[in-house]
C-alpha cells in the first residue's frame, strides 16, 4: 500500500480513512475506534481561519449540519432524553465526517478508488466468515432460526421436503455470524457490486479477479434473502446497464446483465429466498386494521407505517422530539389490539421516521443530504447508483437509525461529495 510509505506525509490520515472503510462491515467498536482516530488526526495542522473559510464555502455539507442541528433542537421537547442522547451520539458522523473532509487535505482519485475496492475486499472477508461459521453450525447439527412461529409454519407447509441446509445458509441465520442484519449487509454488497461494475481495471487479470468477486457477492445476496435489497440491486443494475450502453461499453453492460441472470438463477434454487421474495408477499393480505392478528414481515410494514403516519398527523411540523418515537409507537401498539401489545418496532421507513421524530424541516434537510447533489451535470454513475441504493433501502427500513446505516451513508456520501467538489 503506497499510501503508507514514509514518503507520504499524510500516511497516518490515509490509514485512518482506510480503517474507517474496512471496519464498517465488522464490529461497531472497531469502526468507532477508527472514526475517533481519523477525528484526532484531523485536529492537527492547518490554519484555523483557513479551515473556517473552507467550511463556509463547502455548501454541500450545510444540509448535514442543519439536519444535526434539528436533532439538537428536538432534544428540547423529546419525552425520551436518554435515547435522545444516544441518537445524537450515533449520528454525530453527520457533522464529524463532512468537517474532516472539508478541513483535511484533498484525497486523490487513486486513493478514493483504493478505499472503495478495499471496502469490497472487507465485505468479501465477512462473507467467508459467515460461510465458515454457518458450515460449522450445519455440520454440528445446530438449530437455525430465521422466522417467527407463524412464518416458520407457513414455510414448512410450502416446503415440507426442503433441506435444513437452506435454513443454515440463508437470511438471518447466515448474517448473524457477523452480527449484521441481512438488509444492511445486503445493502453493502449491492454497493460493492456497483463499485466492481464501475471501477477501471489496469489488466485482464485484475478484471477477471473482480469479476469472480462479483459472482461470489451475487451468490451471497441471494442467500441473504433480503427482499428490498434484491429489488434495489435490480434497479441499480438496470441503471448501470443503461449508462454503460450510452457510453458504448457493451462488454460492461453484458457483465452486469450476467450478474442479474446469475442472481435470478440462484433465487430459484433457494426455498428460503423464494418464500421471502415471492411466496410470503403473495400470501399476505394487504390490510392493517384492528381485526388483523396474523401479522408477518410484510403486513407489519403496513402496521408500522399506519402508526407512524398517525403520530405525524398530530406533530406535523416539529415532530415528537429526537428518539421520542419509542414512547409514541409503544402507545400506538398497546392500544391497537391484543396481538400488537409489546411490539417495539420503529417506522421501518427512514423518511417517515425522520418526519415523526423531528418534523418536516428535518425531513427536508435529510432529503437534501441524500439528493442535493445527485442532479448536477456530469455526476459519476457510481454515485447515482449509491444514492439509488441508499434511498430505496430507506423505504422499508429505518436505515439511518443504526450505526451500520448511518456511517455507511455519511462516510461514502462524504467521500463522493468532498472529492468531487475539491476536484473541480
Amino acid at each position: 500500500m503506497n499510501f503508507l510509505s514514509k514518503e507520504n506525509p499524510d500516511r497516518w490520515r490515509h490509514l485512518a480513512w482506510w480503517l474507517c472503510v474496512i471496519t464498517l462491515p465488522w464490529i461497531d467498536m472497531a469502526n468507532n475506534i477508527s472514526l475517533i482516530l481519523l477525528f484526532m488526526l484531523s485536529l492537527t495542522g492547518g490554519n484555523l481561519k483557513e479551515r473556517l473559510l473552507r467550511i463556509k464555502s463547502a455548501k454541500w455539507a450545510w444540509p448535514f449540519f442543519i439536519y444535526y442541528a434539528m436533532l439538537l433542537v428536538g432534544m428540547t421537547y423529546t419525552a425520551d432524553i436518554d435515547n435522545g442522547f444516544f441518537t445524537l451520539d450515533k449520528k454525530i458522523t453527520f457533522v464529524v465526517l463532512p468537517l474532516i473532509a472539508i478541513v483535511g487535505k484533498q484525497l486523490n482519485e487513486e486513493f478514493v478508488s483504493l478505499l472503495k475496492r478495499n471496502f469490497v475486499y472487507s465485505c468479501t472477508g465477512v462473507i467467508f466468515l459467515c460461510l465458515t461459521l454457518a458450515t460449522v453450525s450445519f455440520i454440528s447439527g445446530g438449530s437455525p432460526e430465521n422466522f417467527d412461529f407463524r412464518s416458520s409454519s407457513e414455510y414448512n407447509d410450502l416446503h415440507p421436503n426442503a433441506s435444513s441446509f437452506w435454513m443454515h445458509f440463508s437470511y438471518i441465520q447466515l448474517a448473524q455470524w457477523a452480527g449484521l442484519h441481512p438488509a444492511y449487509f445486503s445493502m453493502y454488497l449491492v454497493f460493492c457490486l456497483t463499485i466492481l461494475f464501475t471501477e477501471k481495471y489496469s489488466s485482464r487479470k485484475e478484471q477477471t479477479f473482480h469479476l469472480l468477486l462479483s459472482l461470489i457477492i451475487c451468490c451471497f445476496i441471494a442467500m441473504l434473502s433480503a427482499r428490498m435489497a434484491i429489488i434495489v440491486f435490480i434497479f441499480s443494475a438496470f441503471y448501470l446497464i443503461v449508462k454503460k450502453i450510452q457510453a458504448k461499453q457493451l462488454a460492461g453492460s453484458f457483465t452486469i446483465f450476467v450478474a442479474m441472470v446469475t442472481l435470478g438463477f440462484l433465487l430459484s434454487f433457494n426455498p428460503v429466498t423464494r418464500f421471502r421474495l415471492i411466496e410470503e408477499p403473495l400470501k399476505t393480505k394487504y390490510v392493517a386494521d384492528t381485526s388483523v392478528t396474523d401479522w408477518n414481515s410484510v403486513s407489519y410494514r403496513l402496521l408500522e407505517w399506519q402508526g407512524t403516519w398517525g403520530i405525524i398527523q398530530h406533530h406535523l411540523f416539529f415532530g415528537i422530539g429526537t428518539s421520542g418515537w419509542k414512547i409514541a409507537m409503544d402507545n400506538f401498539y398497546s392500544r391497537y389490539n391484543s396481538s400488537t401489545v409489546g411490539l417495539v418496532h420503529n417506522s421501518h421507513n427512514q423518511f417517515l421516521q425522520t418526519w415523526m421524530e423531528n418534523g418536516i424541516l428535518a425531513l427536508i434537510a435529510f432529503l437534501v443530504c441524500i439528493f442535493g447533489s445527485v442532479f448536477r451535470p456530469n455526476v459519476e454513475p457510481s454515485y447515482v447508483a449509491f444514492i439509488l441504493i441508499f434511498s430505496l433501502m430507506c423505504l422499508t427500513e429505518s436505515i439511518g437509525e443504526r450505526q451500520k446505516g448511518i456511517v455507511f451513508f455519511t462516510l461514502f456520501q462524504t467521500l463522493f461529495l468532498a472529492f468531487e467538489n475539491k476536484s473541480k
